[in-house]
């Protein structure tokens, strides 16, 4: 009866802790296979979570920023590949975003053909291959620099991306449209509570639609750029930016957010301590952090 009486105590005396001091999750590097000496960041998955594509720099004896692939086998990454379909030696490609039924790739390119110096590219997956990309009609493409696309919807129709086009606040500021009958509307500035005079870009969506993930170098921040989050209000008003705090950011450049298919696991890429180059790929727990507004 004592043991049985002293177990009891023990369990009120572990939840007492756990409620009074918060489990704190650490953040987590993803290894050396997926990061290298040169920059790895921005990661896009495939619905199952077993196919990963992300920007990488100098990987396979090139030289400069490609988009990579690498595949899941078991608890391990397999070693990143280059996809030469969307990547090219003379130019740059980075910030890919898979949709969600994995049969489309868009990255920024600054490849000829565009409207402007950054524009973002789509391609198809076509007979196992992924075709040239396409450039991205208005209004998303401008004459001036746009890139860091998502989307958020059942139909994803709506988009967020980053521009320097004119009708802003700083350089990089955060722009949406909505596609009402099939047609994407006139491009919209999300306004001061988001957008600065310094640069706020790569606006990741929450599960719900009603958060946005933004990467800025505005005041306020740890260090370089940090990880924001805005949230919408019943009346379609964007908060203004709460910066995510120690658990994501550091006294180093922390940025470009995205999550795991089943949104339960936070990436971004970081220049942090105790990882393997520029910029590496990590991760935590969203759980830890989807409560700060």
């Amino acid at each position: 009866m004592k043991a049985s009486i002293k177990y009891i105590v023990f369990l009120i005396g572990v939840l007492i802790t756990q409620f009074s001091f918060p489990q704190v999750s650490e953040v987590v590097n993803m290894g050396s296979v997926i990061n290298s000496s040169a920059r790895d960041a921005e990661p896009t998955f495939t619905s199952d979570g077993q196919t990963m594509y992300f920007n990488c720099f100098d990987r396979q004896g090139e030289q400069g920023s490609d988009i990579c692939v690498s595949h899941r086998q078991g608890l391990d990454w397999t070693e990143p590949t280059i996809v030469w379909e969307v990547s090219t030696r003379e130019h740059m490609e980075v910030e890919p975003l898979l949709s969600p039924d994995g049969q489309q790739l868009y990255i920024m390119s600054t490849r000829p053909g565009g409207k402007g110096g950054m524009d973002i590219w789509v391609s198809d997956f076509v007979g196992g291959n992924w075709s040239t990309p396409k450039n991205l009609d208005g209004p998303i493409n401008s004459a001036y620099a746009d890139h860091c696309l998502y989307f958020t919807g059942q139909e994803w129709e709506t988009a967020y991306w980053t521009s320097t086009r004119p009708g802003g606040f700083g350089g990089n500021d955060i722009w949406t449209s909505e596609r009402i009958g099939g047609v994407w509307q006139e491009a919209k500035n999300l306004g001061p509570n988001v957008n600065s005079a310094a640069s706020e870009h790569h606006s990741l969506p929450s599960p719900d639609g009603n958060s946005l993930y933004i990467t800025s170098i505005r005041e306020g921040g740890l260090g370089g750029e940090d990880i924001f989050v805005t949230t919408r209000d019943a009346e379609g008003e964007w908060s203004e930016l709460v910066n995510l705090g120690s658990q994501v950011n550091s006294d180093q450049a922390d940025r470009c957010p995205a999550f795991s298919p089943d949104f339960k696991t936070f990436f971004f890429d970081s220049e942090r301590p105790g990882g393997f180059g520029n910029k590496d790929l990590w991760s935590l727990p969203y759980s830890a952090i989807e409560d700060i507004r």
